[in-house]
């Protein structure tokens, strides 16, 4: 299940956290959100939070983007703080929140989670998962962080990924909305809105490929697999 374009997310705009483990790229993630939102909108319409206030340092990376951006940072440790957050910028299009990384087995996840949800039912929870990872680690990760439920998923890390097939089963199998899907550290050009027909097509692909040879993506191909192509170009698309 993917969204169709970025309407989804662009247009309707709404408040939107980004929730998962450490080092799955939620702040990066949260950036080329950020700058596709500006370039549609522009700065005073976006609102930029991050939950990372109590790590030395671990609200720095975003607040040089919402500089590059022109939209201020609001650093939260709590759900006291979140609310006067969300309030003072209640009149925004957008609002990204980027929850500090913590590990799926870790007890703070609960208390994440809790946060979020008492700052207000409004707040749309996306899961960045780590296309790398193996699908038990996966299934941890979505389990810890379902909650009352997930809005969707973002796929991170695909040009790092030997195979996606593990992160595509676990996507199906938990019935998650697939939002988008990066490839890459640059903002905002390494993200993607899904094209859920050549996702598939590369996993099988990948399970065909010789053992112990690992699949590299060419740079042709990347584009091909996560953007969504315009309707004639997508016809001229085979899969095989």
């Amino acid at each position: 299940n993917t969204i169709d374009d970025e309407s989804e997310l662009l247009d309707k705009g709404g408040v939107f956290a980004l929730i998962g483990p450490t080092g799955v790229g939620k702040t990066t993630t949260t950036a080329k959100l950020a700058a596709r939102v500006v370039m549609k909108h522009g700065a005073s319409r976006l609102g930029l939070i991050t939950t990372d206030a109590y790590r030395i340092g671990g609200h720095e990376q975003l607040r040089i983007y919402g500089k590059i951006l022109g939209v201020m940072v609001h650093a939260v440790k709590d759900e006291v703080d979140l609310k006067i957050a969300l309030e003072e910028l209640k009149g925004k299009h957008t609002i990204l929140i980027d929850t500090v990384g913590v590990n799926q087995r870790d007890e703070m996840v609960t208390r994440q989670i809790a946060m979020l949800a008492g700052a207000g039912n409004h707040i749309k929870r996306l899961l960045c998962i780590n296309a790398t990872s193996t699908g038990e680690t996966l299934m941890d990760v979505v389990n810890a962080y379902r909650g009352k439920g997930l809005a969707g998923c973002i796929m991170t890390k695909l040009d790092e990924a030997a195979t996606i097939g593990s992160a595509l089963d676990v996507i199906v199998r938990e019935k998650l909305r697939l939002y988008y899907v990066a490839n890459g550290q640059r903002v905002p050009e390494d993200l993607h809105v899904a094209n859920r027909k050549m996702l598939v097509h590369h996993a099988f692909k990948l399970r065909k490929s010789p053992a112990g040879r690992h699949f590299q993506f060419r740079d042709e191909d990347l584009p091909l697999l996560m953007a969504h192509a315009t309707r004639t170009s997508a016809k001229e698309l085979s899969l095989g």
